[in-house]
């Protein structure tokens, strides 16, 4: 049986030009998938086979240098890594931030330089990471610089590793100088019991939270290490030979198959991981030279090492190019244009490696540390001042032609006055500008006012005017759809003298019967934190006599409920919503329901995008009634059985819809922030018409 063994290692030259083909293979995979996800749903593993190589890489120059000159000259080591990579980085940075306030809706501006910026300082991966977790965020489209998170996870790499080699060195030589083979032994073992370590987390975390575990640098540790290990146990030798050559060919499938056959769906970076990892690490040990049937040769020759010196710089022209060209160019989202883009993303690569990525890597001026770190803020700084200017100077622009307030036609006025107002009159800009409703998203009006999925306990929350001085309190009780009333109602209070108490919690539908255990897909526990809040919320307000109203929101929905212990209803999902509204009115409270509110769901573009893309024509973005309610009206179907002088159903669906059709913009406003909650000016606006609901209802 034939074995590797060290006969069967050659050394190799300072340059391996199959790791140029191998870089190649890496980029192919990642711009394929980005261009086209579902014929190469795995590509985004192309990511891992840069995170070894670098590990080999970096690895084997500290490690040489270690032993030549027992140190890491960390200065020089630094500042050749700066005019290697961010001085292309930085162009890519500042045309995309220019590109982006010309092409892309200004609803995207907010998100696009807040991720410049991070990815000018490297951090953009620990952004996306907290966006993943941020319930306002989930839903955010991607960024032309989104890309940019693999290179922060490098440049976090680059600075620590000669840390970490150090360290270790300086441990193992406290007794004298150790040889090159021991402190070779010692790193190994260092690094592979850090590479398991981070195996195991990004295993556990990945189960755990997968959306944020793909982006924080910790469960991608292990595959740095995978390819330190590879470079200190080999040390400038591979494997060749037959079974080498098999080896070789295996990683290379291992690759191709992972690329291929793994999807968004697959948990990832966890043990997934290993076998893009794995293939690489195969790829980087073994194979043959053998004309034709040796995998370095294939590796080896040109194109494929071409490919690999542009891999740089194609990597970071390319998103940005598939973002933002269809905004551009009606083509660009056909095969047709995407093969003419990706042309045109080599040829721009292959421009900018020979005028700023060679040059400035070799620049004289930049030969010394101190101008290098110069450079490198200075560009820091100028980013920062270029992502924090722009888009409030284009959006001060704009807003000079914006709707005036005081119009008489201005917001839920038009819709009283079609005679004298156009509703969807697009002839001024949206007052506020599209993108600051768009902010209003991540800005809650009332900040703590609304518990978040996981948080414990009740929410605190009081508006409107004091208890001692009101004539009357109010409870809201709801999910985010009973939060977004808010501004109307608070400003009611304050002009009714009326105190507010608010009771809601996100993504949580205000009903008493239990979530069955697959709704939404959510965590049981998430499920049953939600039902217990809200059996607390209602024993609450019933037991406080001093609340005359109970106002209630909820949005859309098609949530099962069950029975939960000592609960014998007919229909949960019915009865779960009512139970609470009969035990209020037994009480002697008023309960007003306010009806659903229309979804105005475009695909993937929410409102405020959709009229930053269509000004001269928004009612491309109405849709029709039957779209606007894809959900079940739970609150409307349990309302429509009550027949009691203290419940109160408002409707709410003529605030946005006439006609069968239901806006997106109404009277200079854009009536969303989202896809589903009203903005909190549109809200607002039509305080005075929820007041008149309520006094016409004797609630008031």
């Amino acid at each position: 049986m034939s074995t590797l063994s060290a006969a069967d290692t050659r050394l190799t030259t300072g340059f391996q030009p199959e790791i140029q083909g191998l870089r190649t293979l890496a980029v192919a995979l990642v711009v394929l998938y980005h261009f086209w996800p579902w014929h190469l749903s795995g590509g985004f593993v192309g990511v891992d086979i840069f995170f070894v190589i670098s590990g080999y890489l970096i690895t084997s120059h500290l490690y040489r240098e270690i032993v030549r000159e027992g140190h890491v000259n960390l200065g020089k080591f630094w500042a050749r890594r700066i005019r290697r990579l961010l001085p292309l980085s930085f162009l890519v940075l500042i045309l995309t931030s220019i590109a982006a306030v010309i092409l892309l809706p200004a609803t995207l501006w907010q998100a696009t330089y807040r991720q410049v910026m991070g990815s000018a300082f490297y951090v953009q991966n620990w952004l996306l990471a907290s966006d993943a977790v941020d319930y306002s965020a989930q839903d955010d489209a991607a960024t032309a610089v989104q890309h940019f998170w693999t290179l922060s996870v490098e440049e976090q790499f680059y600075v620590l590793w000669p840390l970490l080699l150090f360290i270790v060195y300086w441990l193992v030589s406290r007794r004298g100088r150790p040889s090159p083979d021991r402190l070779r032994r010692v790193m190994i073992t260092a690094l592979a019991l850090l590479g398991l370590a981070s195996l195991v987390f990004s295993i556990a975390f990945t189960a755990y939270d997968p959306a944020q575990a793909y982006f924080v640098t910790p469960t991608r540790i292990w595959e740095f290490v995978a390819g330190a290990v590879v470079a200190l146990a080999l040390m400038g030798r591979q494997y060749h030979g037959r079974l080498a050559n098999l080896i070789g060919w295996a990683g290379f499938a291992a690759i191709v198959i992972s690329g291929v056959l793994y999807s968004a769906a697959t948990p990832f970076p966890g043990y997934t991981a290993l076998l893009p990892v794995l293939g690489t690490v195969a790829l980087l040990a073994c194979g043959g030279r053998e004309r034709f049937s040796g995998i370095y040769w294939w590796l080896s020759r040109r194109p494929a090492t071409v490919g690999g010196d542009l891999s740089y710089a194609i990597y970071l022209w390319h998103w940005p190019v598939v973002l933002l060209a269809p905004y551009a160019w009606e083509a660009a989202e056909t095969w047709q244009g995407k093969i003419v883009l990706i042309a045109g993303v080599v040829l721009l690569s292959w421009a900018s490696k020979i005028t700023v990525e060679d040059p400035w890597r070799r620049s004289r001026l930049l030969a010394s540390s101190p101008r290098t770190y110069t450079m490198a803020a200075s560009g820091m700084a100028f980013i920062t001042v270029l992502a924090l200017l722009m888009p409030t100077g284009a959006s001060a622009v704009r807003q000079s032609d914006a709707v005036s307030t005081a119009s008489a036609c201005y917001g839920y006025q038009a819709m009283l006055n079609p005679e004298e107002c156009d509703p969807l009159a697009g002839d001024k800009d949206p007052n506020p500008a599209v993108e600051v409703v768009a902010q209003q998203a991540k800005e809650p009006a009332f900040p703590d006012c609304q518990a978040e999925m996981d948080a414990e306990g009740l929410p605190d929350c009081r508006l409107g005017v004091d208890r001692e001085s009101a004539d009357k309190v109010m409870a809201v009780f709801g999910d985010s759809h009973g939060t977004q009333w808010l501004p109307a109602l608070n400003s009611m209070a304050h002009k009714e003298n009326i105190a507010l108490e608010v009771y809601t919690r996100s993504g949580c539908t205000p009903n008493v019967a239990d979530l069955a255990a697959e709704a939404d897909g959510r965590d049981q526990e998430l499920n049953e934190l939600c039902t217990e809040s809200n059996r607390q919320i209602v024993d609450k307000i019933a037991g406080d006599d001093s609340i005359d109203v109970v106002v209630v929101g909820a949005n859309q929905t098609d949530r099962d409920y069950v029975n939960g212990a000592g609960q014998d209803f007919e229909d949960p999902t019915k009865e779960g919503f009512i139970e609470p509204w009969s035990t209020w009115m037994a009480r002697g409270k008023d309960v007003v329901v306010l009806g659903e509110i229309p979804r105005l769901e475009q695909g993937e573009v929410d409102g405020p995008t959709c009229v930053a893309e269509n000004p001269d024509d928004v009612e491309l973005c109405s849709l029709s009634e039957e779209k606007s309610f894809p959900r079940t009206q739970n609150l409307r179907a349990a309302a429509e059985g009550i027949d009691d002088e203290r419940f109160h159903f408002i409707e709410t669906k003529d605030f946005f819809c006439r006609d069968d059709s239901c806006h997106a913009l109404i009277g200079g406003i854009v009536t969303y922030y989202d896809k589903s909650h009203i903005s909190h000016t549109y809200a607002e606006n039509l305080a005075p018409e929820i007041a008149k609901r309520f006094k016409e209802s004797g609630v008031l």
